[in-house]
């Protein structure tokens, strides 16, 4: 059965340039096709200014500006770094010197340390739950 529908009143309806509204993303913005042979510096220059991208390369500024400062870096970090294998990457940070220290929570420490007893982390939760 088809419901009867009101057409949408216009009368009050306020309009304004598109070109005079202040917006947030610009084409210049967008981030920028990437070169056969580019280096990585390459790589970061063509991310989009836009949201979490920005703030990736802003932190790796950061962090190189601190470093060269001979300043500390600490790390805080959860779980998921280790959890999705991108602890060796932290580790070589650690040991060239860019990261100073890490501060992490305790499930970031469990699944670090059940790497380094047996290799392996990260059960299925569910399972132990239903197992006590």
């Amino acid at each position: 059965m088809e419901k009867p529908f009101r057409p949408i009143e216009l009368a009050s309806l306020k309009t304004y340039p598109l070109e005079s509204r202040k917006s947030k993303v610009d084409r210049g913005d967008f981030a920028r096709r990437w070169k056969p042979k580019g280096t990585f510096e390459d790589f970061l220059l063509r991310l989009p200014n836009i949201l979490a991208a920005r703030d990736f390369t802003d932190v790796v500024s950061a962090v190189a500006k601190a470093y060269s400062a001979d300043k500390h870096v600490v790390m805080a970090m959860g779980a998921h770094v280790i959890k999705v294998g991108l602890n060796p990457l932290v580790t070589d940070m650690l040991e060239s010197g860019i990261i100073t220290a890490i501060a992490m929570n305790g499930a970031g420490i469990i699944h670090d340390l059940e790497l380094a007893m047996v290799g392996k982390t990260s059960e299925e939760v569910l399972e132990g739950l239903e197992q006590g």
